[in-house]
């Protein structure tokens, strides 16, 4: 095999050869209430020989860092950029990734009208008039969305919509207004976009895909891997290296996708470490955290899936915790119990993904 073909999950892109610039000092800018993303993220750093300080974009300065990593979605995107300004700092994932990321309108534009993916059709909206307008254009059943941020609502008429308290108040950056499809399932491809040891170049590799099931748009469960028929997973394969390529940075995607029959839909795309991709920690050789590290630091990636698996999110578990409940649910066969601020993360492993959803169920049903 040349070095310039494809190996199993990894695919080369023809950008031109990345240089490797090592970082010393690490600042990953995510401080809150529940900050486990940030704090799991900058441990993966350290590990590499790393200075690793956590906190808010106004401590950035002070800790003078090579390297800025963003863990928080909702971060100041012009604060960030005078920072960068300011530091010389690299940023992880780039202030230009992170614009078109974490903006859905902006996003579906990219991946609609300058790569040509399959997105379902959606429409910003400023104001009730707008809102109403769009919801007209696209018909019902359909989903208003914030443009930045993760709140979202399903609608089956008019009358539902405008009494939703989504539709009472308009963020800055507005909403989107989406048609609503009966998918057969939803999956999420980490994927991972760092330089190629072989060949100097940037390359591209795919984690197997992540099952995951959301109730009133949080996300409760995820497994790994999904199943998805061959064409479907060609699909989805492509689109995911398409957008990681138009975002143009080193790092680890969760590139978010809706799969009907052999149909595949772009949903969303993060630049970032999130919540179900905490799943790997228990599935593959290397955790989503240190995928990013790896990828951020331009060091060789290995997606290598090592055991099904799955999670449960208790949301408010937390109001459950004992050593008696903790015990019981770790009781349950190749289980393990993660507290993240108020919620609760059970994650499993099995012969297979739905035996480790039998597991991770019965563990998580301790903390409902």
């Amino acid at each position: 095999m040349s070095e310039h073909q494809a190996q199993p999950g990894h695919q080369p892109t023809s950008e031109s050869k990345h240089t490797l610039h090592p970082h010393q000092r690490v600042f990953v800018v995510g401080k809150g209430p529940d900050c486990t993303i940030a704090t799991e993220l900058a441990a993966a750093y350290a590990h590499f020989g790393c200075q690793v300080s956590v906190g808010t974009l106004g401590e950035l300065e002070a800790a003078n860092p090579d390297l800025i990593a963003v863990a928080d979605p909702r971060i100041d995107m012009r604060q960030l950029a005078k920072m960068v300004q300011r530091t010389g700092a690299h940023v992880a994932p780039s202030v230009q990734a992170c614009e078109v990321a974490f903006d859905r309108q902006s996003l579906r534009s990219t991946a609609a009208d300058e790569l040509g993916l399959p997105t379902l059709t959606s429409a910003p909206a400023h104001s009730a008039e707008e809102l109403a307008r769009a919801a007209d254009e696209i018909g019902f059943p359909l989903v208003v969305k914030q443009r930045r941020g993760s709140t979202k609502a399903v609608f089956t008429n008019a009358e539902e919509m405008l009494s939703n308290p989504i539709a009472a108040s308009f963020p800055e950056d507005g909403l989107v207004v989406e048609r609503y499809i009966d998918f057969d399932y939803e999956v999420t491809i980490l994927t991972a976009r760092s330089v190629d040891p072989a060949t100097g170049q940037l390359a591209t590799w795919f984690c197997e895909p992540i099952g995951t099931r959301h109730e009133d748009g949080e996300l409760v469960e995820c497994w790994q891997p999904a199943p998805i028929s061959e064409a479907a997973m060609g699909n989805a394969r492509s689109i995911a290296a398409r957008v990681t390529g138009a975002l143009q940075c080193c790092g680890l995607y969760a590139i978010e996708l809706f799969v009907d029959g052999e149909e595949v839909y772009f949903s969303q795309a993060s630049p970032l470490t999130g919540l179900d991709g905490m799943l790997t920690r228990a599935t593959q050789r290397l955790d989503q955290f240190e995928l990013q590290a790896r990828a951020s630091l331009h060091l060789p990636i290995d997606v290598t899936l090592v055991s099904p698996g799955a999670a449960r999110i208790v949301r408010g578990g937390a109001d459950k915790l004992s050593s008696a409940s903790m015990a019981r649910a770790m009781a349950v066969e190749e289980t393990g119990v993660q507290v993240m601020g108020a919620d609760v993360l059970v994650r499993a492993t099995g012969e297979s993904a739905e035996e480790a959803r039998s597991r991770a169920a019965q563990a998580a049903a301790v903390f409902d």
